[in-house]
């Protein structure tokens, strides 16, 4: 019910665009004289409806006229109208927002046989007149989008800024190669704090251009990214990579983040998770654990004092992380305006597993942890935060890559599974989905001594050699004990003796260790192995440091607007320039989806640009009429297209007919309107599984 304001207003809008859309087919209509019958907004039942003579009424008039003169009014002379009473056209509003029409005398979308031979019929009109009336609504979508978009600049639209925060490991942005100027030294990879500034020649102003130029760039191309760090501009060569979660080609980066805790109904009830789940404490009782929801903040809050320094990005957070993980006191202001203290404590980071995109230590992995259920998961009811996978299908000590590799290589299946829940084991049954997802968020258990299966290798060819963990014989589900004598309750203890050896060996140097190992088996003892720590192995343990607590994602991102700063003629140009963009962006859309670089998945039908619609409303006005602009290039561009029964079309038949001086016959026009109702109903239920998949999945 939260979202009912914005759900309304998106519902609203897009009612409006079709609106125009068929406005600009019925004032066309007018103007070359044809009689227009019937204006509707919506498709389906006739839910109201007003003809001068009837008045409005629930229902169709027409109907009304039919009861009581025996003749439907499109049966009707002008004169015959006239005699009665009554107007030409009925008005009428549909059951269901989906479309709209404007029905002509002599022309009706899926009935070519209904043609007429009144003077005022559609086929009785010159081919000029048919061709603008045919071609108004989508003239009447641009005209309104450029309308949409000159006011939202005017007042300046926020965005994302094209700023890099998080660079996913692995992924193009961090194998980006530079191209530096002679006598320049870059580091391979785009790096936070970033800023992007062109691609591909291209000006970025938003990340969400960024974004964009990836997901519609050629397969196999590389892009080149115009960057910009400390105040110098390079290049970069980036080749995106698809993203199997979001189904587009992606370069793996984030935007970067606020100091501003996000408020947005969305995101609402994840950030109160979180905030609730981050362990802080109050500086005037520093030994009792709390949250940082017990002792105040919310949703909007503003993260202004970190480590005792003003803060403006969250990078300026991040760096009061000191590298030996002490206690950090932060202060922040909440919307009330109230301003409270804590400390909170750095989380100890771990290396990532070689191959994978979790983390462990020297190739020991933690087991899979449930961090979150969320709500629309198959298993609410089975799972719950907290629960550590110990087996599934019998195998022990899966690794959370090989865990999630597992359920996506069984859809719609009952997979049986091992979980220790409160120190105790049990038996559970999940059930995937149909693209292999159990509906978990999952963490790893760095909290408890458990070991899943270790990663035996690192390194690539005849780089590759084996692991620390490989040299020990792990039995999955063992448990560490110690390392060289001291005794270790979990891996976070384990990270920190192994970092304490590794700044106590000389640099470049290997260092033997022994480890104290549990086998799982009842009434085994403890055992020692022991396994060498190469140079490198040793090297990486060093640079291990320490993250902030409180995850960037629960921040609004770093905001850049886009305005014309109150002139209206720079505000006319933008509008122009990113109608045309926009455009632009739905044919390369529909180019890649042939080439297959943008999933069929990603189509949004109605329901899915509803609700996505009804997200953007929580981003402001402006937001929400630039949105409803993009939307309004889509109409005009898919109207465009050369379907039967779309105007684009309608368009074709009439070229056609000028060039042979007849119409298509009668029966081709059925077999392409068929063929175009069939097209069209295919595109609404795969988008419209698409959109329920995606809301509820």
């Amino acid at each position: 019910m939260g979202s009912l304001p914005g759900f309304l207003l998106v519902l609203f809008g897009f009612g409006f665009l079709i609106f125009i859309h068929e406005l600009g087919h019925f004032l066309a209509a007018k103007w070359a004289g044809i009689r227009a019958d019937g204006f509707a907004i919506g498709m389906g039942p006739c839910v109201a409806s007003y003809r001068r003579g009837v008045g409005f009424c629930l229902g169709s008039a027409d109907a009304r006229v039919l009861r009581a003169q025996g003749r439907r009014p499109i049966e009707m002379t002008d004169s015959e109208l006239a005699l009665r009473g009554l107007g030409e056209t009925e008005y009428s509003f549909r059951v269901l927002p989906i479309g709209g029409y404007v029905r002509m005398l002599g022309q009706e979308d899926g009935n070519p046989a209904a043609t007429s031979t009144d003077a005022r019929s559609f086929g009785s009109a010159t081919i000029p007149r048919r061709a603008v009336v045919i071609l108004a609504g989508i003239a009447a979508n641009i005209a309104l989008a450029i309308t949409l978009f000159l006011v939202a600049f005017l007042v300046g639209v926020r965005f994302p800024a094209p700023t890099v925060g998080f660079v996913a490991p692995g992924s193009p942005a961090a194998k980006a190669e530079p191209i530096p100027a002679p006598g320049e030294t870059v580091e391979w990879g785009l790096q936070p704090g970033d800023v992007v500034r062109a691609i591909d020649d291209d000006p970025v102003g938003t990340f969400v251009d960024l974004r964009v130029a990836a997901a519609m760039a050629r397969p196999d191309a590389t892009l080149l990214v115009e960057v910009e760090r400390d105040g110098a501009t390079t290049l970069f060569k980036v080749k995106p990579e698809r993203d199997p979660n979001l189904g587009l080609l992606s370069i793996g980066v984030d935007p970067a983040r606020s100091i501003e805790v996000t408020s947005v109904r969305a995101s609402r009830e994840a950030v109160e998770r979180v905030l609730a789940e981050v362990p802080a404490r109050d500086p005037a009782r520093p030994d009792e654990r709390s949250t940082l929801a017990s002792l105040g903040m919310q949703p909007g809050a503003r993260l202004v004092r970190a480590g005792g320094v003003e803060t403006r990005t969250f990078a300026e957070i991040a760096s009061s992380v000191t590298a030996d993980g002490a206690p950090i006191p932060i202060t922040w202001a909440n919307p009330d305006g109230t301003r409270r203290d804590a400390l909170v404590d750095p989380e100890p980071l771990f290396e990532r597993l070689p191959g994978e995109s979790s983390t462990g230590l020297v190739g020991l992995a933690p087991l899979p942890r449930v961090q979150l259920v969320i709500e629309e998961s198959p298993n609410r009811e089975v799972l719950r935060p907290g629960d550590v996978f110990l087996s599934v299908e019998g195998d022990s000590g899966l690794r959370v890559a090989e865990l999630m590799k597992r359920f996506r290589a069984k859809p719609n299946a009952e997979i049986p599974a091992r979980i220790l829940r409160d120190g105790a084991p049990i038996e559970v049954s999940l059930r995937t989905d149909g693209d292999g997802r159990v509906g978990v968020y999952l963490a790893s258990a760095f909290d408890l001594p458990l070991l899943a299966q270790p990663v035996e290798r690192t390194g690539e060819g005849d780089g590759s050699r084996e692991t620390p963990a490989a040299q020990l014989e792990i039995v999955p589900l063992g448990s560490i004990q110690s390392i060289d004598g001291a005794p270790v309750a979990d891996f976070i203890a384990a990270r920190a003796r192994l970092v304490a050896i590794a700044r106590e060996t000389p640099a470049g140097e290997p260092r033997e260790i022994r480890v104290g190992l549990l086998d799982p088996s009842p009434n085994a003892a403890p055992v020692e192995a022991t396994c060498t720590l190469a140079a490198a192995d040793l090297e990486s343990l060093r640079g291990l440091g320490h993250a902030f607590p409180i995850p960037e994602t629960i921040f609004d991102p770093e905001y850049t607007v886009l305005s014309a700063d109150g002139n209206p003629l720079r505000a006319i140009a933008m509008g122009f320039r990113q109608t045309v963009i926009t455009m632009e962006q739905v044919f390369l859309t529909i180019d890649r989806l042939f080439r297959r670089s943008v999933g069929v998945e990603q189509l949004q039908g109605p329901i899915g640009i509803l609700h996505t619609g009804t997200q953007v409303a929580d981003e402001g006005g402006m937001f929400l009429l630039f949105f409803l602009a993009l939307i309004s290039v889509n109409l005009a561009v898919v109207n465009a297209l050369p379907i039967p029964i779309a105007d684009g079309g309608l368009f074709l038949f009439l070229m056609y007919e000028k060039v042979t001086g007849r119409p298509p016959s009668i029966a081709f026009q059925n077999a392409a309107a068929t063929a175009g109702i069939l097209l069209v109903a295919g595109l609404f239920l795969l988008t419209f599984y698409n959109d329920i998949g995606r809301i509820f999945g």
